[in-house]
């Protein structure tokens, strides 16, 4: 498990909308903001998976000097071109949402990107659902696409072997187009490497983090 590694110093910034951190009832924000006011004078090291990854992303691009290094955990990029399934799977899930139907909705995410970890990822899900119900933009503001060029921290890109090829696609991609960027497959995982094989994932991550 991810504590039995030394890493002295980390620190788990939770996203507005997730966990205990509920969004503001009224005007804008921004995920990749909240970041880099966490971050101070940085520069700091910065891992995240999925949606968070993407912050991650955002945060490299616009404030490059506030980050050494960049682990991206199955992230998605704003600009890609998502298959019919995923969009698919996006639309019901909406619906669903639309329709106050918070339950259906949780089932339905834990089961499309955890289909295997479903008790563990449901409940968080669920409470993510409570805190965003009702609100217009319960992700932010947020580029419509973003900068990899720009980007200069270390990077290592990681995706699951079993996660959907948008995202194999979307890691091939930040490989190519982030200066130096290293790329991993964890094996016999899908969208949520850290969770459904957290020894592997977290060996991988402190390893590139520990690199000089």
């Amino acid at each position: 498990m991810w504590d039995d590694f030394d890493l002295p110093g980390a620190v788990t910034h939770e996203l507005r909308g997730f966990g205990r951190t509920p969004l503001p009832a009224s005007g804008t924000f921004s995920h990749a903001e909240d970041l880099e006011a966490a971050i101070g004078q940085g520069p700091a090291q910065l891992v995240g998976a999925s949606f968070g990854g993407q912050v991650c992303l955002e945060v490299a691009s616009r404030r490059p000097e506030l980050v050494s290094h960049l682990v991206l955990l199955d992230a998605p990029l704003p600009d890609h071109a998502f298959s019919e399934q995923i969009r698919e799977y996006a639309a019901q899930e909406e619906r669903l949402l639309e329709e106050g139907d918070l339950d259906g909705a949780t089932a339905l995410n834990a089961a499309f990107w955890a289909p295997t970890l479903s008790r563990a990822v449901g409940p968080m899900q669920r409470r993510a659902f409570e805190l965003q119900a009702g609100l217009e933009d319960p992700e932010g503001v947020a580029p419509e696409a973003i900068d990899l060029g720009s980007i200069a921290a270390r990077t290592l890109v990681v995706v699951g072997e079993d996660d959907y090829e948008d995202f194999h696609s979307i890691a091939s991609r930040l490989h190519e187009e982030i200066q130096g960027a290293e790329l991993a497959v964890v094996h016999r995982a899908g969208h949520l490497p850290s969770l459904e094989r957290p020894g592997q994932t977290a060996a991988l991550v402190l390893s590139f983090l520990k690199r000089r």
